[in-house]
């Protein structure tokens, strides 16, 4: 499954960091993911501006939604915090991204800020959830944790170049494998410009396992890849795998 091929073809010259499926044939589709973090500058709310802005929040990703350009989203439930949430957005352009994640009320009243990239996930992220949801609007969205995992460069991403290219392999056949086993509710690549590369999210699984199958990784324990692991809330039906 080539998800993250566009990602590592700017970073190692068409490597990419996980192979075609064997069991089917796997549909990329340019998404623009959305981290949402805590301003720095952020201070304490009283409880009724923080309803207020909880409220106001809410009411933008339902019209986001409405509006076909919200695919997912959901807080992040770690501590400390560092990412708030995503929104992951299916429009035409990084600019088109931009404008719209500016205007929710927490990024706006500087509660949040915008840290946004292009992600070539899996087709159909939001697809079955949206369907199901205007067939029967009382659906549950029965909200879980899932580990959300963010692969960057790791600390021997340059000193293991000689052996750079055997070990993405090696990942590539290892993701298709927790793929494959049915662990993985979506994964892709990242463009951006620094050591950020890719985006892997599980099914609900607990978050030990997550951190274990990933730190099994062939990659990441030669250290040319780094993980950096999340909680992440989401509803049932959101990710195609």
């Amino acid at each position: 499954m080539r998800i993250l091929r566009v990602a590592l073809w700017t970073f190692c010259a068409g490597v990419s960091l996980f192979a075609q499926s064997h069991a089917a044939p796997n549909v990329v589709t340019r998404y623009y993911v959305v981290f949402l973090r805590p301003d720095p500058a952020r201070k304490s709310l009283a409880k009724a501006d923080g309803e207020r802005l909880q409220a106001a929040h809410m009411a933008n990703i339902h019209k986001m939604a409405a509006d076909g350009v919200l695919m997912s989203a959901g807080p992040f439930d770690d501590t400390p915090t560092t990412i708030s949430g995503i929104f992951v957005f299916k429009v035409d352009s990084l600019e088109s991204a931009k404008a719209i994640a500016a205007a929710d009320p927490t990024v706006y009243e500087h509660r949040n800020t915008v840290d946004l990239h292009a992600w070539d996930g899996p087709a159909g992220i939001g697809d079955e959830y949206f369907r199901l949801h205007r067939m029967d609007p009382s659906t549950p969205e029965n909200m879980q944790v899932r580990p959300l995992c963010i692969l960057y460069r790791g600390p021997a991403w340059e000193t293991k170049a000689a052996e750079r290219d055997s070990l993405l392999q090696a990942h590539e056949r290892y993701i298709d494998q927790l793929k494959a086993q049915g662990k993985l509710g979506a994964a892709g690549g990242i463009q951006a410009p620094d050591d950020l590369l890719g985006l892997i999210i599980f099914k609900p699984i607990p978050f030990e396992k997550a951190q274990q199958l990933l730190n099994n990784d062939p990659a990441v324990e030669a250290g040319v890849l780094r993980v950096e692991f999340h909680h992440w809330w989401s509803s049932d039906h959101v990710l195609p795998w």
